[in-house]
């Protein structure tokens, strides 16, 4: 089956795919910010996994503050926060950026926008942005998560 991609139908999935994501994995009830700025965050660890393919090609980021990036690895993990080191913490938000992409692919590769992954990487830091190349749509999804706020990220050039 083969259809056009378009950005809101994708920024669709990944609001549906987001909140199923962190209740199935985490237990964690998540809720989508109609409208919201940016956050700030002091630091935050971000998570980045690429999908590339004929059609379609792009970037999702997930963005979590240092300390509630510790909190959804020790969810994942079933440890205490602080038994956790920062590797830990970086396997689970790299994790979790893969499930979100995955999920992506699967339905961009339904919508015949056949595409693969990258592996994830991980940047940490408290002051940088992400900057798309002039041809790359960029969206941001915010969601209200155990009163923090997460963000998701996608980059997305189509054709």
């Amino acid at each position: 089956m083969s259809q056009t991609i378009q950005i809101p139908n994708i920024c669709e999935f990944m609001n549906r795919h987001f909140v199923d994501v962190f209740e199935t994995m985490l237990s964690m009830k998540t809720e989508a910010v109609a409208a919201a700025g940016l956050p700030q965050f002091e630091d935050r660890v971000t998570g980045c996994v690429a999908f590339a393919g004929e059609r379609v090609n792009g970037a999702v980021y997930l963005h979590l503050g240092t300390l509630f990036a510790g909190q959804v690895a020790a969810a994942m993990l079933g440890l205490a926060p602080a038994d956790l080191g920062e590797a830990e913490v970086n396997d689970v938000v790299g994790e979790v950026t893969n499930m979100l992409t995955g999920g992506l692919k699967s339905w961009l590769c339904d919508s015949g926008a056949e595409c693969a992954v990258s592996t994830p990487a991980i940047i940490r830091g408290s002051s940088f942005m992400i900057e798309p190349m002039p041809d790359v749509v960029r969206e941001w999804l915010v969601f209200d998560c155990h009163q923090n706020r997460v963000v998701v990220e996608i980059h997305v050039k189509v054709g």
